[in-house]
Formats: structure tokens, C-alpha cells, sequence
């Protein structure tokens, strides 16, 4: 089943990539706050950064290092569905996938719990306490529905499925075009040439009102990559978890906690909050749709929007990151 698998994976990464871009709103990025703006350029020099003196240590213990870099690049600066695009784009093994995938699970789950415990409170000693602000800028079609982007509901109405049909078959166009642009590039990065294609091309198309519009787009592309999760699950094989592959759960665990310190002590040079700090962590470690509920546990609503916008920031640049990052260090 493996050929039949393989295709599976690629068709439905191709597919989901444009349906999750097509709804971020790039025309409003440049009315980003100063502060969060810093604060999400020292989160991505930050994960880069341990990335690149984590590849230096691990990379004699850990088989295709380069490729796994790359892989954290995607998940800790974009989420899950830029670590499936960046494993196609540089023709990785599934095997290698599925351990970044379950360690990262892992890892993260104790992440997560150490920021809406312990973190606000610890890191105040170290940082400015959050001053409440008096406006937000909107910077997402999705942000005003935050907690409806894992909601399917009225997804089979005429109203929202003949649309979101269109959005599919334009997808498949998107597709296409990437495979012949693809064909400018070396044997070797075609694949990567596809994903590179397929992303600038979904954010150029999200700048039209009529796609950036469609409802349930970046739901449905989320919808690929739950399939994507299963057809990749489906291959493993549990021999594959060996001491050796401990040396990959200590590289996992180096960048989570690393890129949080360092941001840190990042902050406390150019004085950025600490709520600020930590959500833009959270946001690029874990992704956009943990925002909410972290921000709940600091009692600090205003920070959802700047939150779930630095994941959006996260998802249009994790592919172009993590691809360049893997090449240049291999």
C-alpha cells in the first residue's frame, strides 16, 4: 500500500496548503503594533537560532539532521500542516516524520502545561508585566471567529459549499501551475520548487476579496491535513521507536525550551512584555488555536488577537523557512 499511500499524503498537502492561505489578510499586516511586530521577529530569530546550535549537536546522532531541522523549522514557526509540506518538499521519509510528529506531541504537552501554570508568574520577575492597550488592529479574516476554526458547522449549506467548491477546484489550479513552475528547478528541489509555488500563490490569490472571503477555507484545508495525519499514521511502525531515536526527543525538547529562553532574554533587551513574549511563543511552538485558552489562564483577553495573528504570521512563512533552512544547512 505504501506507493498508494505516498500519493495520498502528497495529493492531499498540495490540496489543504492554498484552502489554509486563502483567508489571511496580508493587506493589514503593515498596521501591526510595533511591539507585537518585534516580539514575532525575535520568536522566529529565536526558534531559528536554537534550531541551527541544535543541528550542530545533534546532527552526528540523528539521521538527515538537516531534513528534521527543517521539519522544526515548519512545526514550531507555522504547525503541523508546513512540517507535512516541508517533509514533501524535501522528499523526507514518513518514519522521520512520525517521530518528530509523536516526540513533539510529547514535549509540547509539557510546554503547554508549564505556560498556563507557572510561566506568567515566573517570567514577571524577569520581564515587564503586560500593560493593557486600548485597540486592536484586525488582521485575519479568521480572527473574529477564533473559536470556530475547528467548527464544521453549516459547512453543507448551499451558501458556504458551492463556494468552498470553487475554492477546491481553484486549489487544484494552484496545484497544477506549481508542478510546471516546479519544472525551473533542479531535479532535486522540485518538490521543494511545488511547495514554495503553491504557498506564494495562495497568498497572492488571498489578496483577491472573492477568495480571501469564502467561508470554511482554512477548515477544510485543516480537514486535508487530519486525512494527511491518518494515511501517515497508518504507516508507522513501532520498531522505529529505538534508544537511539532518544537523541531526536533530546533535540525536540533542546529547540521548545531553548527558543522560549532565548526569546526571553530577548525581550529583556528591547522590552517586551512578558504576556506579549509568551503568547508569541506559544503561538509559533503550538500554533495559533491554543491562543485563546492560554489566554484565558493569564486573564488577559487583549492578547487573542495579536496571538492568533503571529500564528497566522507563523503558517505564510513556516514553508519558505524551514525548506531554506534544510537546504542550507545540508
Amino acid at each position: 500500500m505504501k506507493p498508494l499511500q505516498n500519493d495520498f499524503t502528497s495529493a492531499t498537502i498540495a490540496l489543504a496548503l492554498p484552502l489554509l492561505l486563502f483567508s489571511i489578510n496580508l493587506k493589514q499586516w503593515s498596521r501591526l503594533a510595533f511591539k507585537t511586530g518585534l516580539a514575532v521577529l525575535l520568536g522566529i530569530i529565536s526558534v531559528i537560532t536554537i534550531i541551527f546550535i541544535g543541528h550542530l549537536i545533534f546532527k552526528n546522532s540523528i539521521a538527515e539532521c538537516w531534513q528534521v531541522s527543517g521539519l522544526m523549522v515548519g512545526v514550531y514557526i507555522g504547525g503541523t500542516a508546513n512540517m507535512a509540506a516541508i517533509m514533501k518538499a524535501l522528499n523526507g521519509d514518513s518514519t522521520t516524520f512520525i517521530l518528530v510528529n509523536a516526540y513533539d506531541i510529547l514535549v509540547s504537552m509539557v510546554y503547554f502545561l508549564f505556560i498556563v501554570t507557572y510561566a506568567q508568574k515566573l517570567v514577571n520577575k524577569f520581564l515587564t508585566p503586560f500593560k493593557p492597550l486600548n485597540s486592536h488592529v484586525h488582521l485575519s479574516n479568521e480572527v473574529d471567529d477564533y473559536d470556530g476554526w475547528d467548527s464544521f458547522k453549516g459547512i453543507s449549506s448551499k451558501v458556504v459549499l458551492l463556494p468552498l467548491l470553487a475554492a477546491l477546484v481553484l486549489s487544484g489550479v494552484v496545484v497544477a501551475i506549481s508542478m510546471q513552475v516546479s519544472k525551473l528547478f533542479p531535479a532535486d528541489y522540485q518538490m521543494a520548487g511545488i511547495i514554495m509555488s503553491i504557498t506564494g500563490l495562495s497568498i497572492l490569490l488571498s489578496f483577491i476579496p472573492k477568495v480571501n472571503q469564502i467561508q470554511k477555507t482554512f477548515q477544510s484545508g485543516m480537514y486535508l491535513i487530519f486525512i494527511f495525519c491518518i494515511v501517515v499514521g497508518s504507516m508507522a511502525d513501532f520498531s522505529m521507536f529505538t534508544t537511539k531515536s532518544l537523541y531526536l526527543l533530546g533535540f525536540i525538547t533542546f529547540v521548545i525550551f531553548g527558543s522560549l529562553t532565548l526569546q526571553i532574554l530577548l525581550s529583556k533587551i528591547f522590552r517586551i512584555d512578558t504576556d506579549t513574549t509568551l503568547i508569541t511563543s506559544l503561538a509559533f511552538i503550538l500554533s495559533a488555536p491554543f491562543v485563546p485558552t492560554v489566554a484565558n489562564a493569564f486573564k488577559n483577553k487583549e492578547i487573542i488577537l495579536s496571538g492568533i495573528t503571529i500564528g497566522i504570521i507563523g503558517y505564510t512563512t513556516g514553508n519558505f523557512l524551514g525548506i531554506t533552512l534544510a537546504y542550507f544547512l545540508r
